[in-house]
């Protein structure tokens, strides 16, 4: 228990170090800390529980009051500890039960209900975002526009090498403003998921992760979740603040059907010969004719409750040893 305690303690210093050289680095370097900022407390939840990624998330609060201020401290904990925390809990979650048969099963927390509370945790941390900044669209608009024009008085290389003009600033400003909240609740989601996937294959590697590797090729939203997404998508025409709250929302939601998308050719797919050649299509697709490529992933995930086109658990399942 020592062991494991001060494993967490050293997570959460590292996880807080991580935090600190983002806040100081450069822009790149800002993008590549924070995407690595939860990393430790996911590796400790995954290997020795939510309680070790509780103490690391705490560990790195209280490290970031004491070298920085408490804001950055309470910055990390709703950003990354409580979330990250959250989602280990429930992904560690299990109960048995015995079947008519008398036989014993494990179940574990759906991942698809996980993944619809980190799409709509992803919504909220984006209207969080706003309202950090003001209280309105002119106010967003403003800070916007302020930090383009710092970047632009520093020594930073644009693309196409030529910096805008003031008129083109504030176009690039007015854009930037419509899309903020769908952009953090985008960003953050995939940090958040990127960082519980290479946790649980750290803790999968180290042979310390505690429950079975789930199947992913079979993951399912809630039904909740499409009424939701399509609520949020109406009501992101709205106008100011409430048309950006919802537009977040929809960000985290729509990123959520798209991975389902995914996880239904995955398992369509299993058993066709030309399997690596679709699978390649598919994602080129995704890269490089998004949004459009997105949109048609993520309409499988919500037309396939009326096609049902995933094979069965058992037919569709991929070996033990597959990644998939």
């Amino acid at each position: 228990m020592n062991k494991q305690f001060a494993i967490a303690i050293g997570a959460g210093l590292v996880s807080g170090l991580l935090f600190v050289a983002a806040a100081t680095g450069a822009v790149m370097s800002l993008m590549v800390l924070v995407l690595l900022t939860p990393l430790p407390i996911a590796i400790v939840g995954f290997c020795y529980g939510w309680a070790g990624a509780a103490i690391a998330s705490l560990v790195a609060a209280a490290f970031l009051t004491v070298v920085g201020t408490i804001k950055a401290g309470i910055f990390h904990l709703i950003l990354f500890g409580v979330p990250a925390t959250a989602a280990i809990h429930f992904l560690l979650l299990s109960r048995d039960y015995v079947d008519e048969n008398g036989t014993q099963h494990r179940e574990w927390y759906p991942i698809g209900r996980i993944l619809f509370g980190v799409a709509m945790a992803s919504g909220l941390i984006a209207t969080a975002a706003l309202y950090s900044l003001g209280t309105s669209t002119a106010d967003l608009e403003a800070h916007v526009k302020t930090i383009m024009e710092r970047m632009l008085s520093a020594d930073i290389p644009w693309p196409g090498g030529e910096k805008p003009t003031a008129e083109q600033l504030g176009d690039l400003s007015k854009l930037l403003t419509i899309t903020f909240s769908a952009a953090i609740a985008l960003f953050w989601m995939w940090v958040i998921l990127f960082n519980l996937w290479i946790g649980a294959k750290v803790a999968r590697a180290s042979g310390l992760l505690t429950r079975d590797w789930p199947n992913v090729s079979m993951i399912e939203l809630p039904p909740i979740a499409g009424l939701i997404l399509a609520a949020s998508v109406a009501a992101s025409f709205l106008a100011d603040y409430p048309g950006l709250i919802a537009s977040g929302f929809a960000s985290g939601l729509f990123v959520a059907f798209t991975l389902v998308g995914l996880a239904i050719v995955h398992n369509a797919t299993w058993t066709n010969p030309v399997r690596p050649l679709i699978l390649i299509a598919v994602y080129a697709f995704l890269l490089f004719f998004n949004p459009i490529s997105g949109l048609a992933i993520a309409s499988l995930a919500l037309v396939e409750p009326l096609l049902s086109l995933r094979k069965p658990e058992n037919g569709g399942r991929p070996p033990p040893s597959s990644p998939d």
